[in-house]
């Protein structure tokens, strides 16, 4: 900000009770300012009347009054007219009063012996400007904090609103899923004959009833998962996985839903596939979401295949593919955001939430993957995501890199062994494994280990970590009070240490290399 030349008179108020250094001051000020007013008053009680009653463009005071002394007089001064800015005039140099009473709120500080109409005008100028400055910034202050209040009453509002239509989701999903379920077991009682014989027009339209409930489950399920997606508690279960037997398990519900449209189904899976490290109730999720979608939009007669193949040397790739419309290259990317749909003349009567491949997007990204669309307008898609195959020191990498790029910042990640006693049973260690899981969040990691032992990744801060621990225990504690098999093993816990994610990445992935060079964590 440059303080452009007076075109009004300068209207100065002078505070001085001696009067050879009230009119030594004045010349000078007329010499600095040839056009300017002076006023000058002898105390601090007639300097606030006069600063009442006009106005004034800055204000130079002595800090020997006969009513105020010291730095009380720029005190006082600074809170009577806040609006003027101040030059404290003293006839002695005291470099540390200067620096407090600049700090008190006077914009210079001049010692009347030194005074000149040169020093007079440079410091009148800087003074008006700063303080203008200031003002300006306090003005600009102010209007944040009340924007900023107003942002957090709109915050809480909304958080308010969010809660209950989350709360609202939750209720009436779980509502609706008790009447449908009804649906779709007295269908499945019809079709199997129970209530007497079934002609092949009959089964034909349980076929219907079934694929329409089907459709209504699915997106209660959709609903659900939003809910816990928004309100991240939408955990991951992860452990190492076949691909064949994960899309042999949902395969018969998806060729119920392919006989009924008419669509032709197809497999094919790639032999020697490695098992891959994912929940296998996530991913058999999101192929059903891709299997139920390509199914929707197929031409006639239709085609669906379901294939599985090996992707690079960390990787497997799930691809879902179809004849369909295809996606125009403008709405490839939309097509992943919540509610997006595109529309198609194809079984237009097909209606949904458009929640589908956005949720299937965010549990592929919670089981370290990437997902990707081909599609091709007039020949069909090709939607495909990536699983990592099943080395602990791969899956490491992507979980810390993960953690380090998350909505809510990057934390601390603490790695902790479990194991249990050596003569402990197949079962027994399986219910351990369960245990552990259950105690696991979204963000925490888990390898199971051949020699009864487990390595846990949990995304929680050193000072954090008795608390993890004591919760630990005080569950095992509270399941062996009602398990019909006998109590849990003592588990044997070791912290292997504690790292933030941000600042030392790689000695998390390196503590697990090494772990495994030193066969104390293997592969299962």
């Amino acid at each position: 900000m440059v303080i452009a030349e007076q075109k009004t008179q300068l209207r100065i108020l002078l505070i001085e009770d001696d009067c050879v250094d009230g009119e030594s001051v004045t010349r000078s000020l007329n010499k600095a300012f040839p056009n300017c007013g002076v006023r000058r008053v002898r105390c601090l009680g007639d300097a606030i009347t006069a600063v009442g009653a006009s106005e004034f463009d800055v204000v130079l005071a002595d800090l020997s009054l006969p009513d105020s002394r010291g730095l009380d007089s720029v005190v006082n001064m600074v809170q009577a007219c806040p609006q003027n800015p101040l030059i404290v005039l003293t006839g002695h140099a005291d470099d540390e009063l200067s620096i407090t009473a600049i700090a008190e709120g006077a914009q210079d500080y001049l010692v009347k012996g030194r005074i000149s109409p040169e020093l007079l005008q440079r410091s009148i100028r800087y003074a008006i400007q700063r303080h203008a400055m200031l003002r300006h910034n306090d003005q600009l202050l102010e209007t944040l904090r009340e924007r900023d209040l107003l942002l957090q009453n709109k915050n809480q509002k909304l958080e308010k609103a969010c809660k209950t239509a989350q709360k609202f989701v939750d209720n009436v999903s779980h509502e609706f899923r008790t009447p449908l379920t009804v649906i779709m077991e007295y269908a499945s009682l019809l079709a199997d004959g129970i209530a007497g014989p079934v002609s092949d027009e009959q089964a034909k339209l349980l076929g219907v009833i079934d694929d329409r409930a089907s459709d209504l489950n699915n997106m209660v399920d959709d609903m659900l998962d939003v809910s816990k997606l928004e309100s991240g508690l939408l955990g991951a279960s992860r452990s190492p996985c076949a691909v064949a037997e994960i899309i042999d398990h949902v395969l018969p519900a998806i060729r119920r839903k392919a006989i009924v449209r008419e669509v032709r189904l197809d497999v094919e899976i790639d032999e020697d596939l490695p098992d891959v490290f994912c929940d296998p109730a996530k991913v058999g999720r999101v192929i059903v979401n891709l299997a139920i979608n390509a199914i929707k939009f197929t031409r006639n007669p239709g085609r669906v295949c379901i294939s599985a193949r090996r992707h690079g040397e960390n990787d497997i790739s799930i691809a879902v593919s179809d004849n369909g419309v295809g996606i125009p290259a403008d709405r490839q990317r939309e097509i992943f955001q919540r509610f997006a749909q595109v529309k198609t003349e194809i079984r237009d009567s097909t209606k949904g939430f458009g929640l589908g491949l956005n949720i299937a997007q965010e549990l592929v990204d919670l089981n370290f993957g990437k997902m990707d669309v081909e599609s091709t307008e007039g020949v069909g898609s090709s939607f495909s995501f990536t699983l990592p195959v099943n080395c602990p020191v791969e899956v490491t990498r992507r979980f810390v890199s993960r953690l380090a790029t998350a909505a809510e910042g990057p934390g601390m990640v603490s790695a902790i062994g479990i194991a249990i006693e050596d003569d402990a049973n197949e079962s027994v260690m399986l219910d351990v494994e369960r245990f552990l899981v259950h105690l696991l969040r979204q963000n925490d990691l888990i390898f199971t280990l051949p020699n009864r032992q487990w390595l846990l990744l949990v995304s929680v801060p050193s000072i954090a970590l008795d608390e993890f621990l004591t919760r630990l225990n005080k569950e095992r504690l509270q399941i062996n009070r009602n398990r019909p098999r006998g109590p849990l093993p003592e588990l044997q816990v070791q912290v292997e240490g504690t790292w933030n994610v941000a600042e030392r990445p790689r000695d998390i992935v390196q503590m697990v290399d090494q772990q495994l060079a030193e066969e104390k964590y293997c592969v299962t």
